[in-house]
């Protein structure tokens, strides 16, 4: 069954249970980069040390058509018998990440196999998974860390034992950090430069000028030239897209240490509260996408959005 089959079904069946399934969603500038066949696997190749060659077998696999409500960073392939999922997070890495990629990976199988083959009397052969997180915010972190599935589980009993378990891989590719990974890969590196440079100007001028500054400089200096160069205004909207995400969601948590999560109807001071849910809603993302990463009322969004 391909793909498009597939995501329909599972969008009908999460209908049944009341979820909304996200048919499409914009591409972010790591997606764009990275989700490419021969850059994807020479960043590969940079984290794992490995030597596969132009010629390996590589197919890409999305989740675009079935991912729910919250956009994944990702870029998913299959590859020498592995399903590696590499995600780029830029906001503060949190210690559910493990959780998200038991989920993210049961819906890869999903799409990967078909219906009937979950009830064959034969062993089926499915990739083993590999998951791999590049940290790209601003707080500090080691250069890689381990998370585990495992650390999450309620210890009632420490002679329990573990019966599930999944790893996951958390590599700092920050300016100047895992600077063996960044010289393997020349994309890696240039897409760490260009970073950089826009988060650095944004801190004393406005985004628009920011990314200009940092566009210029980057093709002058040979990194990114050619791709800035073709799609700057779609690499422009990719980042605001992303930028306003991760500022709304920091500012949402610290006011919610402050004043506590809104349960219920606005009140009326909750003024950076309306103009976030009005900027996520104008950078592209859906009523779901917000209530959903705020815990909003669904006609409460509506309502600041001016809609019935």
């Amino acid at each position: 069954m391909n793909s498009k089959k597939t995501a329909k079904k599972i969008a009908k069946k999460a209908a049944k249970k009341g979820v909304k399934a996200k048919v499409k969603h914009k591409d972010t500038l790591f997606r764009d980069l990275f989700g490419v066949k021969n850059v994807a696997l020479e960043l590969y190749n940079a984290i794992s040390g490995t030597k596969y060659g132009p010629e390996t077998d590589i197919k890409m696999v999305t989740l675009e058509d079935v991912l729910y409500d919250v956009p994944i960073n990702d870029v998913s392939f299959t590859i020498d018998n592995k399903l590696v999922v590499l995600v780029e997070h830029q906001s503060t890495i949190n210690e559910n990440m493990p959780l998200r990629m038991l989920l993210y990976v049961a819906r890869s199988y999903e799409q990967l196999t078909k219906d009937t083959d979950k009830y064959r009397r034969d062993r089926m052969e499915i990739p083993r998974p590999e998951f791999i997180v590049l940290y790209n915010g601003e707080e500090d972190m080691p250069e890689m860390k381990t998370m585990k599935l495992s650390d999450l589980f309620a210890k009632y009993d420490m002679e329990y034992p573990i019966n599930l378990e999944l790893t996951v891989r958390v590599y700092n590719i920050n300016k100047g950090r895992n600077k063996k990974i960044a010289r393997r890969c020349a994309t890696l590196n240039a897409y760490e430069v260009f970073t950089a440079k826009v988060r650095k100007y944004s801190k004393t001028m406005k985004f628009g000028l920011a990314f200009d500054r940092a566009t210029e400089e980057c093709i002058k200096e040979g990194f990114l030239s050619d791709y800035l160069s073709k799609h700057r205004k779609a690499v422009r909207n990719m980042l605001t897209s992303e930028w306003k995400l991760e500022d709304a969601v920091k500012i949402w948590a610290e006011e919610g240490e402050k004043r506590g999560r809104i349960k219920g109807k606005l009140e009326g001071e909750q003024e950076t509260t309306r103009k976030f849910v009005k900027q996520m809603y104008q950078g592209g993302f859906t009523v779901e996408q917000i209530v959903k990463l705020f815990g909003l009322p669904e006609k409460d969004v509506k309502k600041i959005l001016g809609m019935k």
